[in-house]
């Protein structure tokens, strides 16, 4: 039996690791613009990865096939996708076209890779909840919040998963190789996309990060909605003013499911946080 595209991403997005995450953490800033929405909607915004600020973001050294075969392969696929109708004479016309735009304009293969980051939604999370240098960047000088997911249940409800089909990242002082042609082809995808989306340099390795992946076929960048007991837990920063700690509070109180909350606390003796719970 032949192996579609949807199989393939579906395979993609197997966490067998995943069952070992009891939770994942959103750092957010009160001024984040997705921030209301998570309490009052229940709903997420999913970026595209050209918006995040590091500049190596979803940039591998992208590559083709060097085998005839392939490439032969590849456009094959490529017009199938593209003239879905079984007009073999127009289709043998269109690789024709389509062999010559790959041998005079190389840039065609950057630009079909800019069209897959722009219609790519990544959600990025972390394992911790107490990491000094990410409250630090992501919550204000911990004067925002840490918002705890619950991907265990998610995936266990099933239906609109989102947390439940997290990724983790992979971290490397080399930047991925990436081709950018396997990205057509059922059998290559996978490691392709993994390669392209999950990779970062080890610099990040503190984050810990997992990130929800959703392709242009799946609604790519944008909002999404989970379902209210997934969200468990808000963690206020050691610095958060009393006026913004209330006005979260005033939006767990109006929440369908029960929320733990908890505080951040500096520890009178080690550079740690203590997270305690209210």
């Amino acid at each position: 039996m032949s192996t579609t595209r949807e199989d393939q991403i579906k395979e993609l997005l197997k966490t067998p690791e995943l069952c070992q995450i009891r939770k994942l953490y959103r750092y957010r800033t009160m001024e984040s613009q997705e921030l209301e929405g998570i309490f009052t909607k229940r709903e997420i915004f999913l970026p595209k990865p050209i918006d995040f600020n590091d500049p190596f973001e979803c940039r591998p050294k992208l590559t083709v096939y060097n085998s005839g075969l392939k490439r032969q392969q590849f456009i094959r696929a490529r017009v199938r996708n593209m003239m879905p109708c079984n007009n073999r004479k127009a289709r043998k016309a269109l690789m024709r076209d389509y062999n010559r735009i790959l041998r005079d304009r190389p840039e065609h293969i950057d630009n079909a890779y800019e069209r897959f980051l722009e219609t790519t939604g990544l959600y990025c999370l972390s394992e911790k909840k107490d990491d000094i240098l990410m409250w630090s960047h992501y919550s204000s000088g911990h004067k925002g919040l840490c918002i705890e997911f619950d991907p265990i249940l998610d995936a266990r409800i099933g239906g609109m998963i989102l947390f439940g089909q997290a990724l983790k990242v992979i971290y490397s002082e080399e930047r991925p190789i990436v081709n950018v042609m396997a990205f057509v082809m059922a059998s290559d995808q996978p490691t392709e996309y993994k390669k392209a989306l999950l990779t970062k340099s080890n610099h990040w390795e503190y984050e810990e990060e997992w990130r929800v992946i959703k392709t242009e076929r799946e609604g790519g960048p944008g909002i999404r909605h989970f379902r209210p007991e997934i969200l468990t837990g808000v963690i206020f920063g050691a610095l958060i003013s009393p006026e913004n700690k209330q006005k979260i509070m005033e939006w767990v109180s109006r929440y369908p499911t029960k929320i733990v909350l908890y505080q951040a606390i500096i520890d009178e003796t080690k550079y740690k946080l203590n997270i305690e719970p209210i």
